[in-house]
């Protein structure tokens, strides 16, 4: 499989799944006059490596490398971020694989180290780090590594994101309104989730006991995970047959309403990072499975 390009097969797939998108809105009024195919949002792999730009907001975005397919193949432990759509609000999309890490407006790195204000790629780049440095034998813990060597970890340490909604959206999206496009491009997007072939999904889309994206997942690989009853409220969901962990997450920008800043941020790391933990350990001890060793074939 180390020959196979992801990257590549994943471009194909984004699109045809943008062709169908602009037929779909073709006789669209709210489309009228405009590029329809300019408010589709690609994603997948992420750029990887040290290649910056900086646009006239000050945002930090960054460049394919040309490694990232070499660095997907090879990676010993791949995350995919499940998230719902882009938040433009009615501008058009951007290509989420560009996305980093870094602050606004204070220049390109390495003289910017200094970590973005938003809660939602904090808590990305948190979990990424947390989620790929947890073993059996030791949980990172929050306090275990600076934002500057979560910032470097991104740079050097390739993962995924898909957008289950690829129509550009606003701060808020409805579960009606995103089941409604699951289900009209469900076929794009299994295609998407099984070429990507993530070790880890991070299900970020749970809410009031219930979590769509997850569900999706379950739809997608025919009912082979099962919920893990490592610890109480787990949120783990394996799949023996592919070895493969489905984790049930919030909204990457959601915080608890009591709580504010690092402590959210805190406690957001430790209800996925903890849990994983706990997971690591009860596979470990009742399947003899170390999951947090490499999944590459050598």
């Amino acid at each position: 499989m180390k020959d196979f390009d992801c990257v590549a097969e994943n471009e194909r797939i984004l699109n045809e799944w943008c062709k169908k998108f602009v037929e779909d809105k073709k006789d669209d009024e709210a489309y009228k006059g405009y590029k329809i195919e300019a408010y589709f949002a690609k994603d997948g792999i992420m750029n990887i490596g040290n290649k910056f730009n900086i646009d006239d907001n000050g945002t930090v975005w960054r460049e394919a490398s040309g490694n990232e397919n070499i660095k997907w193949n090879e990676c010993p432990l791949r995350v995919l971020f499940l998230t719902k759509d882009e938040n433009t609000n009615d501008n058009e999309a951007w290509d989420v694989r560009k996305e980093t890490f870094y602050a606004k407006r204070y220049g390109l790195p390495p003289h910017n180290m200094t970590m973005s204000g938003s809660f939602f790629y904090q808590n990305e780049a948190c979990l990424l780090y947390g989620l790929r440095n947890t073993t059996p034998e030791k949980m990172m813990s929050y306090d275990g590594f600076t934002w500057e060597e979560a910032l470097r970890f991104s740079d050097e340490n390739i993962f995924a994101r898909i957008n289950c909604k690829k129509e550009v959206g606003y701060s808020t999206i409805t579960d009606k309104v995103l089941k409604e496009s699951i289900d009209k491009y469900f076929d794009n997007l299994k295609e998407q989730i099984l070429e990507i072939d993530a070790d880890i999904l991070v299900c970020c889309g749970s809410q009031k006991e219930d979590n769509l994206i997850l569900n999706t997942v379950y739809d997608i690989y025919e009912n082979e995970f099962e919920y893990v009853n490592c610890a109480k409220g787990s949120g783990m969901h394996y799949n023996k047959q592919r070895n493969k962990l489905a984790i049930d997450a919030y909204h990457l920008a959601y915080s608890i309403p009591k709580c504010k800043g690092s402590d959210a941020l805190e406690d957001r790391y430790y209800e996925t990072v903890g849990m994983y933990y706990e997971f690591l350990n009860y596979i470990k001890k009742t399947k003899g499975i170390d999951f947090s060793v490499s999944h590459r074939q050598e």
